[in-house]
């Protein structure tokens, strides 16, 4: 029993350091990313399609409940929309990468509230990259599990994404609103599009 329990907290220690070294090799690397400037970032952003979302994630919840055999063109579907819902929490978290970078680059800024802004951009993208990083994991667990492979896990991606994801994906986009209230007009709605 003590050398199981030996192995968990070596397991543990060692997932400790590799994410402590993983966060170091992206902060090098931020560092040398080239700034973008903010008229730059619209054709950079990604379509997150939310709706598409939230319709897989419906569409799988259902499933799990209607599921007592399923075949293998229900399979073959099942891992095209878990393969859409991936995609769109990828772009969910590129578009927080980029406005990320936007933050980073404003907050040295002489401005205080600018500067201010920009930490709070930077936050709400953090906050965006960890559950959309959450949401692709319960997806891949849910292609890897043997027996009713996408339905095991439907529950906790629809939590994660009605009290999680959506509101930090929404905070980030008034965020990003926020930042950009000095500029014209119609670029803050270009970029709002090109959050959605």
């Amino acid at each position: 029993m003590t050398s199981y329990s030996f192995a968990i907290w070596i397991t543990l220690s060692a997932g400790l350091v590799l994410l402590f070294l993983y966060a170091a090799l992206v902060n090098l690397r931020r560092r040398h990313l080239p700034q973008i400037p903010l008229d730059e970032i619209i054709p950079l952003l990604l379509p997150a399609n939310m709706d598409a979302l939230w319709q897989i994630s419906e569409l799988l919840h259902g499933q799990h409940r209607d599921s007592a055999g399923c075949g293998a063109g229900t399979q073959k579907r099942e891992r095209q929309q878990v393969r859409l819902a991936m995609e769109s929490l990828q772009r969910m978290s590129h578009n927080a990468a980029l406005l990320q970078r936007i933050g980073y680059g404003q907050i040295s800024s002489s401005n205080p509230l600018l500067a201010s802004q920009a930490q709070e951009l930077i936050d709400a993208g953090v906050h965006v990259r960890l559950y959309a990083f959450m949401g692709m994991a319960v997806l891949f667990f849910c292609r890897l599990s043997r027996i009713n492979p996408f339905f095991s896990r439907t529950t906790e991606l629809k939590k994660l994404m009605s009290s999680s994801l959506v509101p930090a994906y929404e905070l980030l986009r008034n965020k990003a609103e926020t930042l950009t209230a000095f500029k014209q007009t119609h670029f803050r709605e270009a970029l709002l599009q090109g959050l959605l």
